[in-house]
């Protein structure tokens, strides 16, 4: 499988990830000193916040960019053996991740979430523990993973429509969970839902899509890696 990274993108946002985490404890310990005078208080309440924003800033940044293994590691990795007409690119389009194969183009909305999560068609919810609690700063909010994917895949095919006017693919949005601590049950899910090591099973299953015809397949192929010389 072919492998396109925008490492330089990766690079400056793990940095600014880590300038944010530094940044927010200098302005937590303010904050701490600050409380220690009454006059001060809303300095200190000021700092807090500020602070505690920075360090949810920095630590979704690293988990994201700084950290080993990123979102787009762990799906290369879970797609090692497809041949060389599959090509991953990772921030180099309109969207994170996209995988360009000869069955069709898909687009990877991740989430690092551990625990216990639930979706019933696009209706998604966590469980609350006092782990959870605990490790608030340590990982990313759920959301609407169904969302987030639809309009990524809306997103792509606007490019493509805009690049490509008669290439008529349509992108498939893909939900994947890659923090081998979440336990995920999906009933009838409006997106499909599943775990990294179970990426490419699916694709090769219940996941293929119309063959791409060889000239779409070569058109897209030369769209996305214009983009990614590009980034």
């Amino acid at each position: 499988m072919q492998v396109s990274t925008n490492d330089k993108l990766i690079k400056k946002r793990g940095r600014l990830g880590t300038y944010a985490s530094f940044a927010g404890l200098a302005v937590l310990v303010v904050g701490m000193v600050a409380s220690f005078q009454q006059q001060y208080l809303w300095v200190s309440l000021a700092a807090i916040l500020v602070g505690f924003g920075l360090a949810q800033y920095g630590s979704y940044s690293l988990r994201r960019w700084g950290r080993s293994p990123r979102p787009d590691e762990v799906i290369v990795t879970s797609l090692k053996g497809f041949d060389d007409r599959y090509h991953f690119y990772a921030w180099s389009l309109p969207v994170p991740y996209v995988l360009l194969g000869p069955q069709g183009v898909y687009a990877f909305t991740t989430r690092d979430q551990a625990g216990s999560v639930t979706v019933n068609g696009s209706q998604w919810h966590s469980k609350l523990t006092a782990a959870r609690i605990l490790t608030v700063f340590a990982q990313e909010g759920l959301g609407n993973p169904t969302s987030d994917a639809l309009d990524a895949a809306n997103r792509l095919s606007t490019f493509i429509k805009s690049k490509l006017p008669d290439n008529a693919t349509k992108v498939e949005p893909i939900i994947v969970f890659i923090n081998e601590r979440a336990q995920v049950e999906a009933t009838e899910p409006t997106v499909p839902v599943l775990d990294a090591k179970s990426i490419k099973k699916w694709l090769r299953g219940g996941g293929k899509t119309v063959n791409l015809k060889a000239a779409e397949y070569k058109a897209l192929e030369q769209l996305f890696s214009a983009g990614t010389e590009k980034a």
